[in-house]
């Protein structure tokens, strides 16, 4: 017997407010696609802890809580799995990381990508639907220092954290530069620091012949300067071993990662990503689902499976947020005896910059994927709008978007599509993928 199993799959859910059953058409039209599918995703980018919780320095873009009814909010659309591995995740703390995780066991929202400890963040989730059993992996390469996931030991309690995905990052350059970095590091006396923390056992050596590290930054020669990223291969090994036993014994399976890093261009996915996400694909993973930049990516078809590179995003709120703590004022060199409301009102409205400025934050696609007994069958872009330019309580809200801003948001997900050889059709405001 053939099994069919159809899914949807979202970028970012920053939702902080309620999420009403607007009766409008194009609100309801998206959610009726969200349902119609057997498995739906998103990635939960926010804190269910109402606030509750110690706020941290590191916040990866301000500190972001919600009341956790909001994802009632969700699954009322028809979400139910997620993954909760960002750079929000322990926004308030490990109170705020468990308990986020303990709303949604409470309320049957499946999850990956966080734990207790590194075994529990990596370990795959499962989600039972009548078409399927599909399993999840979720992991993140974007977040500060502490915030991911420690292993368990004999003797000592693992950390609570998100399952990571890290990456090097290599500064190339030619190698009259190469050798003028090794002069600085040299007559400065920074090498010679670095070099007392190798002898120490406090920092590692270089990890490729002829890399110079200098500053915090690994540099190596090339024939055109750049910036070149390698993933992190135990994480890599790790994830993969996690994807393999998710497809043992699951009819479909996902990985999802958040991944804020770029390659030449914002809208290009990093080096270490795309390596990473074949090597999910090569582990087992039927799709991949990207996030994390706020921006769409591209899709690539790779070995007959998708992987979305980022799908942008979904719900995006984060201006209604109604408490901010007094490190992210001081952070963006403001008064930290202000409101949530006066920080957004300058960040966004009185001297409007970066998301409240550009309609490429506030634009998206639904992908709907059809699969038979793991091939895929069908992939279906339905075009979405948050109203980029709306009035503050009205955008971040997704609908799907009319004909002309339709044909732009698809035109535009195409062209970013093109370099991996995907080729996308048209037809009454919907783009269908050449499998």
């Amino acid at each position: 017997m053939s099994r069919r199993i159809v899914v949807a799959a979202t970028g970012d859910a920053l939702i902080t407010t309620r999420m009403p059953d607007y009766p409008d058409a194009e609100f309801q039209g998206l959610v009726g696609l969200i349902q119609s599918a057997d498995v739906a995703f998103t990635n939960m980018e926010m804190v269910l802890s109402n606030y509750q919780g110690s706020p941290v320095v590191e916040a990866g873009g301000g500190n972001a809580s919600a009341h956790p009814a909001v994802a009632l909010d969700l699954m009322r659309m028809g979400f139910n799995l997620t993954a909760y591995a960002n750079n929000h995740t322990l926004n308030y703390g490990e109170y705020g990381c468990l308990k986020t995780l303990e709303v949604l066991a409470e309320y049957g929202f499946t999850c990956a990508g966080a734990g207790r400890n590194l075994a529990e963040a990596r370990l795959p989730a499962y989600l039972d639907t009548p078409a399927g059993r599909v399993g999840l992996v979720g992991c993140a390469s974007s977040f500060a220092p502490g915030q991911r996931a420690g292993a368990q030991k004999h003797d000592t309690p693992g950390r609570p954290g998100l399952n990571p995905q890290r990456f090097d990052t290599l500064y190339v350059v030619d190698q009259e530069h190469l050798e003028a970095i090794q002069r600085i590091a040299e007559r400065t006396g920074a090498e010679a620091q670095r070099q007392h923390g190798v002898d120490m056992g406090f920092a590692k050596p270089p990890k490729r012949e002829g890399e110079v590290q200098f500053a915090g930054r690994s540099f190596i020669a090339g024939d055109e300067f750049g910036i070149r990223t390698e993933a992190h291969e135990k994480d890599m090994e790790g994830n993969a071993a996690s994807i393999g036993e998710a497809a043992r014994v699951s009819h479909l399976t996902l990985a999802s990662i958040h991944a804020h890093e770029q390659g030449k261009a914002k809208e290009d996915p990093a080096d270490f990503l795309v390596t990473w996400a074949h090597a999910m694909i090569d582990a087992g993973a039927d799709m991949v689902i990207g996030h994390g930049p706020h921006i769409m990516r591209g899709l690539e078809i790779y070995n007959g499976k998708p992987i979305f590179y980022s799908l942008g995003n979904f719900i995006f709120q984060v201006e209604l947020m109604q408490k901010m703590p007094s490190d992210d004022f001081e952070g963006l060199g403001m008064d930290p005896t202000g409101t949530a409301g006066d920080m957004f009102r300058q960040l966004w409205v009185e001297a409007p910059k970066g998301f409240a400025t550009d309609r490429m934050y506030w634009e998206t696609v639904l992908p709907l994927c059809t699969y038979e007994d793991r091939k895929v069958t069908s992939i279906e872009l339905h075009p979405v709008t948050l109203a980029f330019g709306a009035p503050l309580p009205d955008r971040g809200i997704p609908r799907l978007a009319g004909p002309d801003l339709g044909a732009e948001i698809l035109a535009t997900f195409a062209q970013l599509s093109e370099p991996f050889g995907t080729k996308i059709e048209v037809r009454d405001n919907v783009g269908y993928v050449e499998c």
